[in-house]
């Protein structure tokens, strides 16, 4: 179609050479015509506005490559500056230069040459447009909004020339009613025009100059379409507002739909192309991202860059809602995004119900999305680099126009992902260059261009003599590390490398360092590596101290427990590979704990390590031996290799065994004391089939235990009767356990008399276990047992509080038997609560006070003397009494009878068994008596079975005894009967 009577717009393209000082140097031919070029005799930041000068310089001042509209001469300019060397710009300024008189018959000539008249053919082409309406007007940028009169606001539907997103706005009805009276409104120093406040944004966004004008559909307000400058634009003459209405007019059918629509089977990229080839960087993003929305109907837009090796999009610009969004990221996995993680995948197409597919995804289902089609952008390894999504509300029919115009696009928005990350890369190589890291980076060649101080300081050159060098030369000879053949490889196919490797520093010593290297390319596309190095010295020296620690005592210097099991497992392996036999001796100090408890910990501790000392001199004479300090007071000495014969090794293993008993034989000289120490040791021979690895050292604990209960400072070789020996102890703990909580315990009472008249004294309390439909399980079979574990605490407190219950009966009931003895265990009575327990009892049964008495062992209370003094001194305070049991058989003391606030003494019944025949035990027993009549403490005579031995201590004035010759031990039900009878 012709159209003779319009002036085509004429385009002026020119380059120039922008100095430091900011004059143009022309670089093309300039246009021979009447255009106004700049005066290039001047700096070019005299002939600017204020808005536009300091807009240049912030970006000059940036130094990177960025677009920018200038006025000069009285004309705008649509400028790009790239920086060159020397700190020179290349500034290419474009103009379209077309008459005013010429504009609207422009804009007729292109309705008539195709535009639609109808919404959804016109959001087609509104890009284009809105970019004529830009050009003619000079306008910074242009904004299309719905108006919606029952909420009265306005909400941006469209807009041009953003960086931000914007809201809706609560526009005045003074203001609207103004507008569509008028038929357009313009206005200067926008901040300080009442009528727009309630557009908050301008002042903040240093907007000069407005122009709105109304988009009417029968007379009724559409929508709104404001053309807002930087800078005060020249008057608005009735040919602008002529110019503009027209556009306006074009554009009320778009403003009165409910949203753009999806738009025809076929997609011109002709309307993109001019708009996007203008920006760049996060301009162009959101140009495209704009542009895509309105082009296909599409009510969401987006563009992401994917991190790499991670399940996730960094949105770079998002339009959503007819609006630019903040920039934000979302996980891959459960949205249709997910796909792009696939080497192979392009694009994926969702036509109708994604939200159903993809219920995890909140921003589908928030939006109620229905159709989606996305583009996966690869890099040039093919490694997911971004996402070019678009989503709809409406169910996609016809798709392959859509996907077309993604597929145009990938080229170039992957040129700009590219970009996008490797200056990010290089943003960040930049910030950490003055980070502790040591951080270079390189040309193409691996040639060292600039260095941190941090990698200068890890490689002992300065950062001057690191320039040039080649990283070749800084890298030692290690067999162990990745060849440079091979880094170089895996840099071409992915980018990036990440390894151990060793700096040869400038002294010549070697480092372990961790290399991290990355390709990217600057600006002008040329190749650089980054490279991260992390000093490992003083990690991996760390990792040697923790290996250390791991597997050494950090006491003695020995090896500790972890370390010998595991050596176990080695030595064991061996041993069955050669046939040949070994042994695992555990060594235990005797009495260590009382040595600790009465001396203090840090005597212990020197005693522990001169007992190391004297150990691993003498397993240094042995062959293949490892020792160990595996716990407290116990060393393990493995000693492999001792014969092929069971009998030769059990030999040799003896022959050990008693050499290091002898190393106890001399004493441990600490400071101004000498200790003599002994030790039990347990042996286990390996190997033997079929045995765990952790069985060896139970076997020589079991035996450890053996030799500790058959004599201390002895030796026992494990045998399988031990074990089932052990295994029966396990059995009768386990059962009782289950006795005390099944009642199946049972109190006994024996009755105590005097020896002149048979005079009832008192009974002593004794513990029966009688499981139900069994044989009675006699004492001496669990107590020991018990005592080994804190159930004997448990056993201990239900005996007292059953006596206690039963004395506080009797009293009640008139049937008192006397005092009433109940054994204490060294356990039970050393425990923490014991005192404070005994108090509640007493309290809770009053009774009990005076009539209850403990019996305890002198091994009991020598344990710990002092402890066991205060512990007894607290007891007499609560009005009970004491009693020494077995007295004589212990560690006899007589000086340390006059310091405890003890009662009562009992005789042991190997003294009263052979009294009548035995001279020495009579004169033993008439000793003890005078001793106890001397410090006035009362006696009780145990184990009294025949006539003669009851004659015996009546003539040695013995007051009380106990035995079978009289009762024996009886339930309280025959006791109540044997009392009446008396």
């Amino acid at each position: 179609m012709q159209l003779p009577a319009l002036n085509r717009p004429r385009h002026h393209l020119c380059f120039f050479s922008l100095d430091p000082q900011f004059c143009l140097t022309p670089l093309t031919a300039l246009p021979a015509d009447d255009i106004r070029l700049p005066d290039r005799t001047r700096s070019l930041l005299c002939q600017l506005d204020e808005h536009d000068r300091c807009q240049l310089e912030r970006l000059c001042t940036a130094g990177k490559a960025a677009s920018i509209g200038l006025t000069i001469a009285g004309r705008r300019w649509q400028c790009h500056l790239a920086p060159t060397e020397n700190h020179h710009w290349l500034l290419s300024a474009e103009m379209a230069q077309v008459r005013h008189e010429d504009r609207l018959g422009l804009l007729e000539w292109q309705l008539q040459r195709g535009w639609a008249q109808d919404a959804p053919q016109l959001s087609a082409q509104l890009p284009e447009l809105v970019d004529t309406l830009i050009s003619q007007q000079g306008a910074d940028r242009v904004i299309l909004w719905r108006h919606y009169p029952a909420e009265e606001l306005l909400r941006p539907l469209y807009s041009q020339g953003l960086s931000f997103s914007l809201q809706p706005v609560k526009a005045e009805r003074r203001y609207l009613r103004t507008l569509q009276q008028r038929g357009g409104l313009s206005y200067s120093h926008c901040s300080q025009q009442p009528l727009l406040s309630a557009f908050s944004y301008l002042p903040g966004d240093e907007i000069q100059h407005r122009l709105d004008v109304p988009l009417l559909v029968d007379k009724e307000l559409v929508g709104l379409l404001s053309l807002e400058y930087r800078r005060q634009r020249a008057p608005v003459t009735a040919s602008d507002m002529q110019f503009v209405s027209a556009v306006a007019t074009r554009l009320a059918a778009l403003s009165h739909t409910p949203s753009l629509p999806v738009p025809p089977a076929d997609i011109d990229i002709g309307h993109l192309t001019p708009l996007l080839s203008r920006h760049t960087g996060q301009d162009f993003f959101n140009q495209l991202v704009q542009q895509l929305a309105t082009l296909c109907g599409a009510d969401i837009a987006l563009v992401g860059l994917q991190h790499y090796r991670k399940d996730q999009v960094r949105v770079v610009s998002c339009q959503m809602d007819g609006q630019l969004q903040p920039p934000f990221s979302y996980h891959l996995a459960g949205t249709p995004c997910h796909f792009s993680r696939e080497p192979t995948a392009n694009i994926c197409i969702h036509r109708s119900h994604i939200a159903e597919q993809f219920p995890g995804d909140k921003l589908l289902q928030e939006k109620g999305m229905q159709a989606y089609i996305g583009l996966s952008i690869k890099d040039e390894h093919r490694q997911p680099l971004g996402i070019l999504a678009l989503l709809f509300k409406q169910p996609l029919t016809e798709t392959a126009a859509l996907q077309r115009l993604l597929e145009q696009l990938e080229s170039r928005v992957r040129d700009e992902l590219l970009r996008r990350r490797d200056k990010e890369a290089l943003m960040v190589a930049a910030a950490a260059f003055d980070a502790q890291e040591g951080l270079f980076i390189t040309d193409s060649r691996m040639q060292i261009q600039r260095a941190n101080n941090a990698f200068a300081h890890i490689s002992g050159y300065e950062c001057e003599e690191l320039s040039g060098r080649s990283v070749l030369s800084l890298r030692a000879d290690d067999p162990h590390s990745a060849t440079i053949e091979i880094i170089i490889h895996a840099m071409e196919q992915h980018g990036r490398w990440q390894g151990e490797q060793r700096l040869l520093r400038a002294d010549g010593q070697e480092l372990p360092v961790n290399l991290r290297l990355t390709r990217v390319r600057d600006g002008l596309g040329i190749m650089h590596y980054v490279c991260c190095v992390e000093d490992l010295s003083e990690q991996k020296a760390d990792k040697q101290r923790i290996e250390k620690m791991a597997y050494c005592d950090e006491l003695t210097g020995l090896h500790n427990r972890r370390f010998m099991v595991e050596h176990i497992n080695h030595t064991v392996a061996l041993a069955e590979h050669e046939s040949s036999r070994g042994a695992l001796l555990l060594l235990d100090l005797d009495d260590f704990k009382n040595i600790n408890d009465s001396l203090g910990y840090a005597i212990g501790d020197d005693l522990l390590v001169q007992v190391a000392e004297r150990l691993n001199t003498f397993a240094g004479q042995i062959e293949g031996a490892s020792l160990a300090r595996i716990a407290s007071d116990e060393f393990v000495l493995l000693c492999p290799d001792l014969g092929h014969g069971y009998i030769g090794a059990k030999t040799r293993a003896e022959q050990l065994a008693l050499s290091l008993r002898e190393q106890f034989l001399l004493p441990f000289q600490l400071g101004s004391l000498r200790l003599y120490l002994s030790a039990s040791i347990g042996i286990s021979l390996f190997p033997v089939a079929s045995l765990g690895l952790e069985e060896y050292m139970r076997q020589a604990d079991t035996a450890n235990h053996i030799a500790k209960r058959i004599a201390p400072g002895s030796h026992v070789f494990f045998n399988q009767e031990m074990a089932d020996e052990v295994q029966e102890r396990l059995r009768i703990s386990n059962a009782l356990q289950q006795a005390l909580a099944n009642n199946e315990l049972e109190l006994y009472f024996q009755p105590q008399q005097q020896v002149q008249d048979n005079r009832q004294l008192g009974v002593e309390v004794l513990l029966r276990w009688l499981p139900p439909g069994k044989k009675p399980i006699p004492p001496g079979h669990f107590i020991p047992i018990a005592e080994e574990t804190s159930l004997i605490c448990d056993i201990g407190d239900w005996v007292l509080q059953q006596t206690c219950s039963r004395i506080q009966s009797w009293q009640a009931g008139g049937h008192a038997p006397g005092r009433v003895a109940v054994n204490i265990s060294a356990r039970h009575f050393h425990s923490t609560h014991f005192v404070s327990r005994l108090s509640r009892l007493l309290l809770q049964y009053p009774a009990c006070r005076h009539n209850l008495t403990l019996e305890v062992t002198e091994g009991v209370i020598l344990e710990n003397l002092q402890e066991s003094r205060n512990r007894m001194t607290q007891i007499k305070a609560l009005g009970v009494n004491l009693s020494i049991d077995d007295f004589g058989t212990g560690y006899s003391s007589f000086a340390y009878l006059r310091e405890l606030p003890v009662d009562e003494l009992k005789l042991d019944r190997s003294f009263i068994q052979h009294i009548d025949q035995r001279p020495q035990d009579k004169a033993i027993i008439a000793c003890l008596l005078e001793l106890a009549n001397t410090l006035q403490l009362s006696v009780v005579a145990e184990g009294v079975e025949t006539e003669p031995q009851l004659a015996t201590l009546a003539e040695l004035n013995c007051p009380a005894y106990q035995g079978y010759l009289r009762a024996r031990p009886m339930p309280e039900a025959d006791l109540l009967r044997w009392l009446a009878a008396q």
